[in-house]
C-alpha cells in the first residue's frame, strides 16, 4: 500500500517479532512478542485508550438487517491467508479481529449483541468468491483487505455489504461506495513524503532511480501511483521492471537495475527482501540507499541486513506507531496487551495495527446505533470523527469521509532505519513536526488526470 496512508499492497505476513528503536539518541529494546509483559491486562471495560468506551452489555433485539440477530453480530474479515504464493499472507486480520471480537464481548459487545467473525479468505485469487459468500449472511466487512481485490468490488457493491477496511488495493476498492476506509485513501492523493526526504538526504543518488510492482492489475495501480508520486518528490525513475506475482530468482531484477545504473531503490519484490538481498549481493550492487514499504519493518530484513553487510543503509516509511514504542503510546499498548490475552502466540505485526483502527472505528460507530444497527447507521457515525488516529495507532486523518466521497489521506510519516543489528527511528530523516510524525501538508501528491488516467488503463 497501501495505507499504508496509502494503498498497502506491499504486503507479506512477516513477524515484527524483535526490534530495537532509537529516538531522540537512546536505544530502547523491545519486543512486540513480549511487550505486554510491560503492561497491565487488557481491560474488559469496553472503554479503549484514547477512542472511548466502545463496547458493553445492552438488549439486543431482534434484527431484519442480514448478519444481525438478537444477540450476534456477523462480521467479514478478508484476506489470502491460506494462498500458496506468499503463506499467511493477512493472516493477523482474523487473527487480530478475533482478538478484538473476545475482548469486546468480554464486556458485552455491540449493545449486548456479540461479534462473530467470519473468515472470508480468498487466497489471491478467490476475491470475488468470498465477497459473494460475505453478502449471503455478513453484516459488514471489517478489518481486512485481500491483495488481488478488484474483482470483489462489484459484487459487494450490489448486496449492500458495507466496509470499513484494513486496506483496499485497486482503484475500484479505493472509490468503492458503501465504505469508509481509516487511512482517507484517495485514487487521486498519494501521501509521499518519505520520497521528498530521501530526495533532499541523497539528491543525486535519486535522479536514477529504480522502482517496480508485480504484474496485476491492482498492485499495477498501486506502485505506477508511487512512481508518479516519487518523480512529484524529485526522483527520476530509470527502470520499472514488472516481474510476475511470485519470483523464485531475483537475480536478473537485481542485474537490470544494475545495468540501468539504478542508485536509488524501491524494489519491485513486495515479500521477503532475504532473495533480493542475497541477489544483490551476490551481483556486487550498491546503489546508494534502498527504500522499503512497512511491511518491511520487521525481524526477517533486518537479518537479511545483517546477512549482507555490503547493501547500502537500507530505509522503511510507516505510517503506523512502532510496535516496539508500544509503551509510548497507551492505543498500541492496548492492541499489544489484548492480542497476547486473546491471541497467545501469534506474531503482532502492522498488520495488526490496520485491523484495529479499522475494527475501533466500526466499534465507537456501531455502538453509537444502539439497538438499531444498519449500515448506513454504522457509515454515517464513521465519517462524523476528526482527526481519527485510534488512539494514536495510526497517523491522524484529519476527516474521514466514504470512500466515493473525495476522502483525504494523512500527510503523516516516519522512516526507520534497518541496520545489522537493529530497526531504528531516523529522527533526522523523518524531521518531525507532530510527535513521531512529518506532518508536512506538501507530503500528499496529488496526481493529474492524464496520471490517473494511465492508471486506469492498467
Amino acid at each position: 500500500m497501501f495505507y499504508k496512508g496509502l494503498l498497502r499492497v506491499r504486503k507479506s505476513a512477516l513477524p515484527l517479532a524483535m526490534a530495537t528503536m532509537m529516538i531522540a539518541g537512546t536505544y530502547v529494546a523491545a519486543s512486540s512478542t513480549t511487550a505486554a509483559a510491560t503492561t497491565s491486562a487488557s481491560s474488559s471495560s469496553g472503554v479503549w485508550p484514547g477512542v472511548g468506551k466502545i463496547c458493553e452489555p445492552g438488549p439486543g433485539g431482534a434484527s431484519s438487517v442480514r448478519g444481525v440477530g438478537k444477540k450476534t453480530i456477523n462480521i467479514a474479515v478478508f484476506n489470502d491467508a491460506s494462498n500458496t504464493i506468499i503463506p499467511g499472507l493477512e493472516v493477523e486480520f482474523p487473527q487480530q479481529a478475533t482478538a478484538f471480537a473476545d475482548w469486546c464481548n468480554a464486556a458485552g459487545g455491540i449493545d449486548g449483541r456479540k461479534i462473530v467473525i467470519d473468515n472470508r479468505d480468498a487466497a489471491l485469487f478467490n476475491a470475488a468468491q468470498q465477497a459473494t459468500a460475505a453478502c449471503q449472511s455478513d453484516f459488514m466487512a471489517v478489518g481486512g483487505g485481500m491483495a488481488l481485490d478488484q474483482p470483489s468490488v462489484p459484487i459487494r457493491e450490489k448486496c449492500g455489504l458495507g466496509q470499513i477496511s484494513g486496506y483496499v488495493v485497486s482503484n475500484a476498492s479505493v472509490e468503492a461506495t458503501d465504505q469508509v476506509d481509516p487511512t482517507g485513501i484517495n485514487p487521486d492523493s498519494v501521501t509521499s513524503g518519505w520520497f521528498g526526504a530521501l530526495a533532499k538526504a541523497y539528491p543525486k543518488a535519486v535522479q536514477a532511480a529504480g522502482m517496480g510492482a508485480e504484474d496485476s492489475p491492482s498492485i499495477l495501480q498501486s506502485e505506477t501511483k508511487y512512481e508518479f508520486a516519487a518523480e512529484a518528490q524529485g526522483w527520476k525513475v530509470v527502470d520499472f521492471p514488472e516481474p510476475p506475482t511470485t519470483v523464485e530468482n531475483w537475480a536478473p531484477y537485481v542485474e537490470q537495475y544494475q545495468q540501468k545504473g539504478a542508485q536509488s531503490l524501491w524494489p519491485a519484490d513486495s515479500g521477503n527482501f532475504t532473495p533480493f538481498a542475497q541477489a544483490m549481493t551476490t551481483a556486487g550492487y550498491h546503489p546508494t540507499f534502498i527504500l522499503l514499504g512497512v511491511q518491511f519493518a520487521n525481524t526477517q530484513t533486518q537479518q537479511a541486513v545483517a546477512a549482507n553487510p555490503s547493501l547500502p543503509p537500507v530505509y522503511v516509511e510507516t505510517q503506523w506507531w512502532p510496535l516496539p514504542l508500544a509503551s509510548q503510546n497507551p492505543s498500541t499498548e492496548e492492541l499489544v496487551t489484548t492480542m497476547h490475552k486473546y491471541a497467545k502466540g501469534d506474531t503482532i505485526d502492522f498488520d495488526d495495527e490496520e485491523g484495529a483502527e479499522a475494527w475501533l472505528l466500526w466499534a465507537k460507530s456501531a455502538s453509537a446505533c444502539g439497538a438499531n444497527l444498519t449500515v448506513s447507521c454504522v457509515l454515517n457515525h464513521a465519517i462524523t470523527n476528526k482527526n481519527w488516529d485510534a488512539g494514536g495507532i495510526q497517523a491522524p486523518i484529519a476527516n474521514l469521509t466514504l470512500s466515493d466521497n473525495n476522502p483525504q489521506p494523512t500527510p503523516c510519516f516516519a522512516i526507520l532505519q534497518l541496520t545489522t543489528k537493529a530497526i531504528v527511528y531516523d529522527k533526522k530523516l523523518t524531521a518531525p513536526t507532530q510527535s513521531i510524525w512529518n506532518c508536512n501538508p506538501k507530503n500528499v501528491v496529488h496526481l493529474t488526470a492524464a496520471q490517473n488516467a494511465a492508471i486506469n488503463s492498467l
